[in-house]
């Protein structure tokens, strides 16, 4: 028994549609798990990997907003499809590079103060902290010209890109010092907590 079907273009772009909603959770919590994970074992830290973790679901939780909000409009070059499902992966891999700069750099400076708070995060903000928004600036320097094409493809990577980086620089400047200094991981504090 052969199932009738649509076929062509619209068939198509019907299977693709299937796969990516069957794939718009798994794919980046697949990425969040594997980013944990190794984040763990880089800082020896389930702490440290839970507060990058929870920096990069902000993100992700962004962009399923955005989504959600073209979705709704009937823009269907920035709606929930497979061709924005790596967009998630990309945004959540740059969020947490800018995490790991930030914790990297205030291990670093408590170490070098003598555990003086402070004194850590106001160089940390001071070097990598800028470092973290020229890299923002340049990226976002990159995509944002992608948004005035007519391709839905790129002009979905733009937005979603460009609105990832503009959370993830502030979760990585504002919120994860925060978090730091509220959990006190022991790779920041070592035994000063």
């Amino acid at each position: 028994y052969v199932r009738p079907a649509v076929g062509g273009f619209l068939g198509a772009t019907e299977a693709t549609r299937e796969v990516a909603i069957e794939n718009w959770l798994k794919c980046p919590l697949q990425t969040a798990l594997a980013i944990f994970i190794i984040s763990a074992l880089i800082f020896r830290s389930l702490m440290v990997a839970g507060i990058l973790l929870f920096t990069l679901l902000i993100t992700l939780f962004a962009q399923y907003g955005l989504g959600g909000y073209f979705t709704s409009v009937g823009n269907w070059s920035g709606n929930l499809a497979f061709h924005l499902l790596v967009t998630l992966s990309i945004a959540m891999g740059l969020g947490v590079d800018y995490g790991i700069y930030m914790i990297s750099r205030l291990r670093e400076e408590m170490q070098a103060t003598g555990g003086n708070w402070m004194e850590s995060l106001r160089n940390t903000q001071n070097t990598t902290g800028s470092a973290v928004i020229i890299s923002v600036v340049v990226l976002l320097g990159s995509f944002i010209p992608l948004v005035g094409t007519d391709l839905a493809n790129t002009w979905g990577l733009g937005i979603y890109i460009g609105e990832a980086l503009i959370i993830d620089v502030f979760t990585a400047l504002m919120l994860l010092p925060l978090l730091v200094y509220w959990l006190k991981p022991k790779y920041v504090f070592g035994d000063n907590r």
